[in-house]
């Protein structure tokens, strides 16, 4: 079956364990659920499996076993979460973390006495892979997001991925995005001659990726019908 430049609706941990073979990838960017347990936003938007952080200590292990040696893994979290992140990575990993990036962004959170508007990226890495850059900052400026009813509350700038994307990979490398959301991984790949899978468990932001993926492209891909079904994570 060809998963390839495809928007998966499915389980992240059962599609990657049956469909992506070990030693494949050429980087992983991906935006888990942080593990908040909350709404976001002025509508209140909710993510699937965001009670706790659990998620990410299951995907991150199988996220090694697929990625080539010399690899990048980047992984999006917050400040609530990223120093538990970086233990459980430390201790019950093979990556090695290469860096923290601050994203910095536009705009400002909801809240009272603090208002957040920044994220941190950790970068793992497999081996020892080379970067495309000698200027690279570890603090990168996010593109304003204009959210409404159809953004999904934890979207990325297209412009973010595409310098990762650029840094670390190269011309028709493999990058997987498991937790897609709003699809900018897929957009931000095809624009920069990448091959990608994404795969999204929300059936909601899953069409709307394919949509935005579509107008992005030009092209007319079709819902994914006969995939794993989407089925909530349990730990």
């Amino acid at each position: 079956m060809d998963i390839i430049n495809k928007i998966h609706n499915a389980n992240c941990l059962e599609f990657i364990d049956k469909y992506i073979n070990d030693e494949t990838l050429d980087a992983v960017i991906t935006d888990p659920p942080y593990g908040d347990n909350e709404g976001y936003g002025r509508n209140n938007k909710t993510i699937l499996n965001n009670e706790s952080e659990e998620i990410n200590y299951k995907v991150i292990p199988l996220l090694y076993k697929k990625l080539k040696n010399d690899t990048s893994c980047y992984l999006f979290t917050n400040w609530k979460f990223e120093h538990k992140l970086r233990n459980f990575i430390e201790n019950e990993t093979d990556f090695n973390i290469r860096m923290l990036i601050c994203i910095v962004k536009n705009n400002i959170g909801m809240g009272y006495g603090f208002r957040n508007q920044h994220e941190f990226c950790i970068v793992m890495e497999k081996g020892n892979p080379k970067y495309n850059s000698n200027d690279f900052s570890n603090v990168m400026k996010m593109q304003h997001i204009n959210h409404n009813e159809d953004t999904h509350p934890h979207e990325k700038g297209i412009k973010l991925f595409t310098d990762i994307i650029k840094h670390s990979t190269k011309k028709n490398d493999l990058i997987l995005d498991c937790f897609s959301g709003s699809g900018t991984l897929a957009v931000a790949a095809h624009s920069t001659n990448r091959n990608f899978i994404c795969i999204e468990l929300d059936e909601n932001y899953y069409q709307k990726s394919v949509t935005r993926y579509n107008k992005a492209i030009g092209g007319s891909f079709k819902l994914d019908t006969n995939i794993i079904q989407s089925s909530l994570f349990t730990p």
